[in-house]
């Protein structure tokens, strides 16, 4: 039996980039300081947990799809610079994960969400395994199944499974949770909703109809006629549509299996010699002053 804990990388060296303005030179070096000692909490909290970290590639079809799709990441200059400065500090994460031997994966066209699914189902597929998904990204709780659960990295008290769906989310079911997604749209990733049902009304939408695909099927059977604009709008083919596209951008469930060329792995092998010369280099003296006792999570890794 296997325990992974899937790690949705930029999403942890964002949050910590937000952090209070660390430097070493010219360089910032917050989401580097936090990063590391965020995988380690981990580690602590989650020490039978094998970590697995994924990054970005480009997910070229969602662009190829919806050539808005996240269209807005370039309107802000301060959010530009922002993300050049955290972009700056990923070589030096990279190199901090692998030297506490924590293995790395990239799929040149795949996102780190689209690998999370693909991965996930690989490991599940065992009897007996077990997944934890550390991620702010609630888009990977249409992952949650038996044996794995979705907890928010930067709030302990963030925890989804089967058992508490509902009462977390509002949804009976992941797959419920992800249509209720593609009605109400990501403004994030400029995915706009459909029919202009919100995210407030998205899961009282599924409690009444149970799902899209039943909402359609009483419709085209005269059972049901819609009268409200929403319901009018989801119903003509213009909406139909559109939930169908945002499905196909959202869906994390069904991913097509990365061609093995365009995968980067880096399986991580502790060196705390490596490590501490990056410490070093970027002046992280807290860390160094107690060395060993930092490390000592990783070395039965």
């Amino acid at each position: 039996m296997a325990k992974i804990n899937i790690i949705d990388g930029n999403s942890i060296g964002h949050a910590a980039h937000r952090a209070t303005k660390l430097t070493s030179g010219s360089l910032q070096t917050q989401a580097i300081y936090g990063f590391i000692r965020t995988m380690r909490d981990m580690k602590v909290e989650h020490p039978d947990f094998t970590p697995l970290c994924l990054w970005d590639g480009k997910a070229q079809f969602r662009f190829d799809l919806h050539p808005l799709y996240k269209s807005n990441r370039d309107n802000d200059p301060k959010k530009v610079a922002e993300r050049e400065h955290y972009v700056a500090q990923r070589p030096y994460i990279a190199r901090c994960l692998e030297h506490m031997g924590i293995r790395q994966m990239t799929a040149m066209h795949h996102e780190a969400d689209d690998m999370a699914g693909y991965m996930e189902a690989k490991i599940t597929a065992q009897p007996g395994n077990e997944v934890l998904l550390s991620t702010g990204d609630m888009d990977w709780v249409q992952l949650i199944r038996k044996g794995v659960t979705w907890r928010d990295h930067r709030d302990d008290s963030k925890v989804i499974t089967l058992d508490n769906l509902m009462d977390k989310t509002g949804y009976p079911t992941p797959y419920a949770f992800l249509e209720g997604k593609c009605l109400h749209g990501d403004s994030s990733d400029v995915i706009p909703g459909v029919g202009g049902i919100g995210e407030k009304g998205a899961p009282e939408f599924i409690a009444e109809f149970g799902s899209v695909r039943k909402f359609w099927q009483r419709c085209d059977s005269g059972e049901f006629v819609p009268k409200k604009k929403a319901h009018i709008n989801l119903a003509s083919p213009a909406g139909r549509v559109a939930f169908g596209r945002n499905l196909r951008l959202m869906q994390l469930l069904k991913v097509q299996q990365p061609d093995q060329k365009d995968v980067k792995v880096v399986p991580g092998k502790f060196d705390a010699d490596k490590f501490a010369e990056v410490c070093e280099e970027l002046a992280f003296v807290s860390i160094l002053r107690n060395l060993d006792h930092f490390l000592k999570p990783f070395r039965s890794h």
